[in-house]
């Protein structure tokens, strides 16, 4: 599909379709290995987030997930609770609070992340040889176009 098969309907329609099944699949098992878990689907994004991203403010983690700060703070409160996540003083400014994994929140998110890591690999196993490369490398660009976008990736007013 070119450029100009993209600005068709039937070609947006199509994009869109592959957009929503491939959003789709990939939720429900992110949804299943975070319930058998015992985390929410938001709550997996923040353990991911936190263990890729070391003193993360609230502030900082609300604007990855591209949520509000106080529905990010809530599902934060939670995993406080389960004694996954740490707020924590920054070492440079006690003033600023940042989070962390705790060793029960690190052990749980690999956890999680194993699951998945299993999945994609089923998925590559799939795929012919030679690309997953291709794939990687597109659904890379294909990613930041979207963060370019207008419409994406910010948290609802």
């Amino acid at each position: 599909m070119n450029n100009k098969e993209i600005k068709t309907s039937e070609g947006i329609e199509e994009m869109r379709h592959l957009f929503v099944v491939m959003a789709r699949q990939f939720g429900l098992l992110q949804k299943e290995s975070s319930q058998c878990c015992g985390v929410t689907t938001i709550q997996s994004h923040i353990l991911y987030e936190s263990k890729r991203a070391h003193h993360l403010s609230v502030n900082e983690l609300a604007e990855r997930l591209g949520l509000d700060n106080s529905t990010t703070s809530r599902h934060v409160h939670g995993l406080v609770e389960k004694g996954l996540v740490l707020r924590q003083p920054d070492p440079k400014d006690r003033r600023y609070v940042t989070l962390g994994l705790t060793d029960q929140g690190v052990a749980l998110e690999e956890e999680i992340s194993d699951i998945m890591a299993a999945y994609i690999a089923d998925i590559f196993k799939q795929l012919p040889d030679g690309k997953i490369h291709a794939i990687s490398s597109e659904l890379r660009l294909l990613t930041e176009a979207m963060c370019q976008s207008e419409f994406c990736c910010k948290p609802p007013l």
